[in-house]
């Protein structure tokens, strides 16, 4: 199978997944098993033969307990410092942090809607097995 080409941050976020499953002690097994997947389909997103999708990544970040900006590395936190000759390019920068920081805001809120959605359909799924 021709190995898919995916981008260096996707490459660093399985890395941090593998790591974090490592570190856990959780073999592919249950892993996969939490996912509701086979063994093969988890060893192929860890081997990135197969994409990662949204809702797997949702799922891992549960089955992880990672918090989300950590598993997708995001930096939220900067700080800038601005002497009053460089305001025009201070301003700039400002208005592209708060840009950058509204659109990874949005992110957030939705993968976390998202989440909840998941975590609700995964307790009534319990609820009725168990």
């Amino acid at each position: 199978m021709e190995k898919i080409e995916i981008p260096e941050r996707l490459h660093k976020i399985i890395n941090k997944i593998k790591e974090a499953r490592k570190n856990k002690g959780f073999s592919h097994e249950y892993i996969a098993e939490e996912l509701g997947i086979s063994v093969s389909a988890y060893n192929k997103i860890e081997r990135q033969e197969t994409k990662l999708t949204l809702e797997r990544l949702f799922q891992l970040q549960v089955i992880l307990e990672m918090p989300l900006e950590e598993l997708l590395d995001l930096k939220v936190e900067n700080v800038y410092n601005q002497h009053i000759t460089d305001q025009a390019v201070g301003h700039q920068q400002i208005e592209n942090l708060y840009q950058e920081n509204k659109e990874i805001t949005e992110k957030l809120i939705e993968a976390y809607k998202e989440q909840i959605t998941y975590l609700r359909q995964r307790l009534l799924s319990t609820e009725k097995h168990g």
